[in-house]
């Protein structure tokens, strides 16, 4: 017995939609009359910093890619074992904006901390790092068990 039913002009398939709308509606009626904060003008609440991370393999060695911006090279901790890539660092930002009759200050902080898995062993001390323009680039050169081999096979 299938749950699925037809509405008809046109509008999707959709076997919980009537689900969907009901629970819809209890949030909305419960959060109604609360101040919401993109209504009232208070600030954007900043969500955690993670950084995006990019991983390009050759076949001698993995190449990583975080974007960290606004954060030097001392605020940065990155350690790397066989199969993994751990960066940390923590974020540290003010801003301030002064004119005629008006002063804001904004300051954001954080630590945040991202771990890598590697789809292959790396041989970590042979690791090298740069960081540039909040770029940080890893490169990993693979392990020798690593390594892709190739064999030919005789087909009979």
């Amino acid at each position: 017995m299938a749950l699925i039913m037809w509405e008809p002009k046109g509008r999707e398939l959709s076997p919980f939609r009537s689900l969907r709308e009901e629970v819809d509606r209890v949030f909305e009626d419960f959060f109604r009359g609360w101040p919401s904060p993109w209504r009232a003008g208070w600030p954007a609440v900043e969500r955690e910093f993670v950084p995006n991370v990019s991983l390009k393999e050759t076949d001698k060695e993995f190449v990583l890619t975080a974007e960290v911006p606004g954060i030097s090279k001392d605020e940065l901790d990155v350690a790397i074992s066989e199969d993994s890539v751990t960066i940390k660092g923590e974020r540290k930002e003010e801003k301030e904006k002064r004119e005629a009759n008006y002063h804001c200050r904004e300051s954001s902080y954080g630590a945040f901390e991202r771990v890598i898995p590697l789809p292959s062993t790396v041989v970590a001390d042979k690791a090298k790092a740069k960081l540039k323009d909040g770029v940080l680039s890893l490169t990993l050169p693979k392990s020798e068990v690593s390594k892709v081999k190739e064999t030919k096979v005789k087909v009979e």
